[in-house]
């Protein structure tokens, strides 16, 4: 496709009858318009036939053949629809509905959409070094925008910036934006060398609070060199903290950047471990950082279990701890017991503890209970209950028995049936409220809005709700599902590609489903495209998994995705680049159906990433190798796509060559030329042996005079730069 033309495409099996073909196109509008005509029209009634092989002979053969026809003089950036018909002796047949195709803009200049420009937010002096994509630093990394903007947070493998150092693992900086642009400063907390331990453990810090006012940092290994039960170097406690030395810890980084230890000497005191059998590690928390569960086999608080075995303590009888205000309190106690039980686990990392931490979803046993700030526990649901997802409060939660889809309200502990299944796979997301719940059910998303079911797509990958990946955003409101797919569910032609997929409102009260990366134009597509999943900072099984990135805005209208297709003229690297997709009415959009546009710059070989974005979607930040600022040196760095953003590049000192190179000479003392000062002037000229008044009016010769002249013109110069002179 191009601004005005196009090439269709189209197959064609004669059945062993000679037969012919024609292609037919017209506006999407014109289309519309005959299908909703009364009485009924055909819907390609007044379309045109290409001039350029627009008609022709398919032959007679028994096999399919391709024909081609050339579209010009369209219009741009318009939708179109076109079939193709054949015709033979024993009937005339149409392709199947109506395939799409698009024009180009008129332009080929490229402009973002909103406004953006482009900000480069890591620094320029790198060390030679890079920042590396999410999961390639140790397995991990983390990457996070603060919610109202104007922050990011991003780690690299490499230590740089002022006072840098080597890094257990990777460095971790936090980047703020003033209108002279973007500073980073590195935050990385020295720890002992080889603590961190060798496997893929990801990055120091774990986590940021929303706004990236806290953050939550792990101390790694407990102690360096362990040989036969001992710990040559213990790993010594952050100075300031009270953290007991040597043990398995975290930290939380205050706002001023200080650190408070999440495990103290208070705790440890009920257990009988040393530092060198002791494990605890973090399982969820509250966005907020003001909450958190760890789980660990060894008793820190009252009422905890503490099993011996081998070594330590028995690690499949792992007790639940909620850390807040400062203390550890004991989670897994079953209803009516006065001591926990241990083998507890928490129901799932995402949304199993309210935004406020006042009620924590855990299973013991196989069963699953919910824990409340008041101290009583509950039972949720029959034995094999699996948690789904729960409202932002906690007051609603959605619990899977059977194949069925169950609503529990914590409020009355009651259930009510959303899907008697079978079937029911999981749950893709919820309103912040519970009202409204997406589930899957044999492949098939559906929602349920006050008891309303409403089937929204006929297939999605598992990966939108399957713990660990949970690639699927909804809004708080409940109103737009983000999700993945590889089904042709809008009619565009995927073959089997993974494309994006939006539901939510469209014109007037229905709502309707909206492939965002597909090819405005309807050209197939060269490749997959993708949303971000669970960010997990490790590889292991027990790496933490809990960071969402913000790919849907918080209103919905705005989507950010990568592909390895071209959705756009500019995009010419064949590599995978990071787009945005907006609603028509939004930003500048105003085009029906959304628009779509590059956040990268769709022209270096090496693929782009996104990275998150701020609530609203009017900060984007990806990770890209080009250098889209004009003082970028080079190498992997991080961008912000921001609304109405950009800076003044500064200007480059002009490269000198050779003698331009030399340093200016300093400005003279005296600036007033001493030839100029005022005196009385050369004597008169007097020639021996003539009358006096011969003398005063006999002339030199003039060549001699012209001589003279000269001399005194050259030594007025000299005289005139240096501030003063020979006379």
């Amino acid at each position: 496709m191009t601004a005005t033309s196009a090439n269709l495409v189209g197959r064609i099996d004669p059945n062993g009858l000679a037969t012919t073909y024609r292609f037919e196109y017209l506006t999407l509008a014109a289309y519309e318009a005959n299908l909703a005509a009364q009485p009924a029209r055909d819907p390609f009634a007044g379309a045109a036939v290409p001039r350029i092989r627009g008609t022709g002979s398919a032959g007679a053969g028994t096999s399919p053949n391709t024909v081609t026809a050339s579209v010009v003089e369209l219009t741009p950036e318009t939708a179109y629809r076109y079939r193709l018909v054949a015709t033979n002796s024993a009937n005339e047949s149409a392709s199947t509905g109506a395939l799409p195709f698009g024009t180009q803009p008129a332009t080929n200049a490229f402009e973002l959409l909103d406004q953006r420009g482009w900000e480069m937010v890591s620094p320029i002096g790198k060390a030679g070094g890079a920042v590396q994509p999410p999961g390639a630093i140790s397995g991990g990394g983390v990457f996070q925008a603060a919610a109202g903007g104007g922050y990011f947070i991003f780690s690299s493998a490499d230590s740089f910036g002022a006072g840098a150092q080597s890094a257990p693992s990777g460095s971790q900086y936090v980047a703020g934006r003033s209108s002279a642009g973007w500073a980073t400063a590195n935050i990385t907390t020295p720890i002992l060398s080889g603590s961190y331990g060798s496997d893929p453990d990801g990055v120091p810090y774990q986590l940021f609070s929303s706004d990236l006012g806290l953050g939550l940092l792990s101390n790694g290994e407990r102690c360096r060199g362990v040989a036969g039960g001992e710990c040559p170097v213990a790993n010594a406690a952050l100075p300031g903290t009270g953290a007991p030395s040597g043990y398995r810890n975290y930290y939380r980084r205050t706002a001023s950047g200080g650190f408070e230890s999440i495990l103290t000497a208070a705790d440890v005191s009920h257990t009988v471990l040393g530092p060198q059998q002791f494990e605890m590690r973090l399982v969820a928390v509250t966005p907020d950082l003001a909450h958190l569960v760890l789980s660990s086999c060894a008793a820190l608080a009252v009422g905890a279990t503490e099993i011996a075995a081998p070594g330590g303590c028995d690690p499949a009888a792992q007790n639940l701890y909620e850390w807040s205000g400062g203390a550890l309190s004991l989670i897994n106690f079953r209803p009516g017991e006065t001591t926990g039980t241990p083998g507890a686990q928490i129901a799932g990392p995402n949304g199993s503890i309210s935004s406020n931490g006042s009620r924590i979803y855990f299973t013991v046993g196989g069963n699953l209970y919910l824990h409340e700030t008041s101290g009583t526990t509950k039972a949720v649901g029959s034995s094999g209950a699996e948690f789904a997802v729960a409202s932002a409060d906690e007051s609603v939660a959605y619990v899977i028995e059977s194949g069925a889809l169950r609503k529990y309200a914590t409020g009355a502990g009651n259930f009510t049936t959303v899907d008697s299944g079978p079937g029911v796979e999981g749950v893709l997301g919820t309103s912040a409220d519970g009202s409204k719940v997406y589930y899957a059910r044999s492949g098939a998303v559906f929602l349920d809005s006050g008891g309303t079911v409403t089937e929204v797509a006929s297939s999605a990958l598992p990966s939108n709700w399957v713990r660990g990946e949970e690639a699927a955003r909804v809004t708080r409101d409940g109103s737009r599902l983000l999700f993945v797919s590889d089904g042709e569910l809008t009619g565009y032609p995927s073959e089997g590609n993974t494309e994006v997929f939006l539901y939510g409102p469209a014109a007037g009260s229905a709502s309707s489903l909206v492939c965002v990366s597909c090819n405005p134009t309807g050209e197939g597509p060269l490749g997959g495209a993708a949303i971000p999943e669970v960010r997990h900072n490790g590889a292991g099984a027990e790496a933490l998994a809990v960071y969402k990135p913000r790919d849907l805005s918080a209103d919905g209208s705005r989507v950010f995705f990568e592909t390895a297709d071209r959705l756009s003229s500019q995009d010419t690297n064949n590599a995978v680049d990071v787009y945005e997709w907006e609603t028509d009415g939004e930003g500048t959009c105003t085009k029906a159906g959304g628009c779509v546009q590059l956040i990268s710059g769709g022209r270096d070989l090496a693929p782009s990433y996104f990275l998150d974005a701020d609530e609203d979607g009017g900060e984007a930040f990806f990770l890209t190798a080009a250098s889209l600022y004009p003082l970028d040196p080079g190498s992997y760095d991080v961008y912000d796509a921001r609304e109405g953003g950009g800076f003044a590049v500064p200007e480059s000192p002009i490269p000198c060559v050779a003698d331009a190179c030399q340093v200016l000479p300093e400005a003279p003392e005296d600036t007033t030329p001493g030839t100029l000062v005022p005196n009385s002037g050369n004597p008169p000229l007097k020639i021996q042996g003539s009358s006096s008044k011969r003398g005063k009016t006999k002339k030199p010769k003039t060549k001699h005079r012209k001589h003279k002249k000269k001399r005194h013109t050259h030594h007025a110069k000299a005289s005139g730069k240096r501030g003063g002179g020979k006379k």
